[in-house]
């Protein structure tokens, strides 16, 4: 499913985008400060995007490239890393190329991804979560309409090892009208 929003256009990755997506993001170093995976050297967006081309055959799988309507540029991606198909919620992830932070990109494709997968998909919960040292990414989900539920303690390993990170959960719910915050 392509979701459209005023700047993005969210999509399926194609085998195209794979100079887009190193230049853009992949490879950048300030994108993964606050994640445990590593950013991608010049040799992995082939396999990445055929990973993805492969996921897309699963109905269950909720995963856009972050595309600039304007430019056509994909400047990130937004997936749906984890979901309970018994409890009806999902978690979403998302990364961005620190060219395009701050410029409201990723709180309007998080915001976008959210609606659809309530509205649209009928899960009843969206959440998210990042490192307590990532505020940019906290003010993402404040703007994307979900609220702050708490803090998991020492819940990632530091990718170098020296220990754990806490991490902030947020959430949006269905609800009357289309969505509101999970807690009363």
């Amino acid at each position: 499913m392509e979701l459209e929003t005023a700047c993005l256009r969210l999509r399926r990755f194609r085998q195209e985008d794979q100079e887009s997506c190193l230049r853009n993001w992949a490879a950048d170093e300030a994108v993964y400060q606050h994640i445990s995976r590593m950013p991608m050297t010049p040799g992995e967006p082939e396999d990445f995007l055929a990973g993805a081309d492969g996921a897309y055959a699963s109905p269950a799988t909720y995963y856009w490239a972050i595309e600039q309507r304007d430019t056509q540029n994909v400047i990130g991606e937004i997936f749906v890393d984890d979901f309970s198909e018994r409890n009806g919620w999902c978690e979403v992830d998302y990364k961005l190329g620190t060219a395009y932070w701050g410029r409201g990109y990723a709180a309007e494709a998080l915001g976008a991804a959210a609606a659809y997968l309530l509205e649209q998909v009928g899960f009843h919960r969206v959440q998210a979560k990042c490192s307590v040292r990532n505020a940019a990414s906290e003010r993402v989900m404040q703007k994307a309409g979900m609220d702050r539920e708490g803090i998991l303690r020492e819940f990632f390993r530091r990718k170098d090892g020296t220990g754990y990170d806490d991490v902030v959960i947020y959430a949006r719910c269905a609800g009357q009208g289309g969505s509101r915050a999970c807690l009363p």
